[in-house]
């Protein structure tokens, strides 16, 4: 019998089983739980995300400043179409812990008109607060439960979105620093 190689069978009721073949069945049903179990490396197909544990955005106190002085007042470079022209404190200039760049900013009308807003700029969100106004008799006068807007389109306000994207907020959407606008407004982009 020199042909090819027999396996052991075993007879089980009418039926003849290759011993082989029971063994290779027997050894992957017991080793396959057991790899699926105790695999370190096995990625989770989805995870639950704990809200709890990041940590929440908190804005900082604001101190409403001083009305402006004219001498403290930058004039901000607008473009040729703009109709008004935009100052904004340098002695208003801040930016806390929040992330908020605050500054009092004077828009003036061609006929020479002005308002004078104090406003904090999140350059993250895009989003813009007024916590105070000014008054005719030179006061800024807080406004009474601010809140965060969405900055407007160019076609409306278009002063707060050039404000926004050519001086207050980086290439990387991060606020600069006091220092550093002072010098964009005094020197251009």
């Amino acid at each position: 019998m020199h042909g090819t190689p027999r396996f052991f069978t075993l007879r089980i009721g009418d039926s003849r089983v290759s011993l082989s073949l029971l063994l290779a069945a027997i050894l992957a049903f017991s080793i396959q739980p057991l790899c699926a179990k105790n695999d370190p490396f096995e990625q989770k197909e989805s995870f639950d995300f704990d809200d709890s544990q990041v940590e929440k955005w908190k804005e900082s106190k604001v101190t409403i400043p001083s009305y402006p002085n004219d001498h403290d007042l930058l004039p901000v470079s607008m473009p040729t179409s703009s109709t008004v022209k935009i100052y904004i404190d340098s002695k208003s200039i801040s930016c806390a812990l929040d992330r908020v760049a605050r500054f009092t900013l004077v828009v003036e009308s061609p006929s020479g008109a002005r308002n004078v807003f104090y406003d904090g700029l999140r350059c993250e969100t895009r989003e813009y607060k007024t916590y105070a106004i000014g008054t005719a008799n030179n006061i800024l006068t807080p406004v009474k439960d601010p809140t965060w807007q969405r900055i407007p389109q160019p076609e409306f306000n278009a002063f707060r979105d050039y404000i926004y994207r050519s001086y207050v907020c980086d290439k990387h959407d991060s606020a600069r620093t006091p220092e550093d606008l002072v010098r964009l407004i005094k020197y251009g982009p």
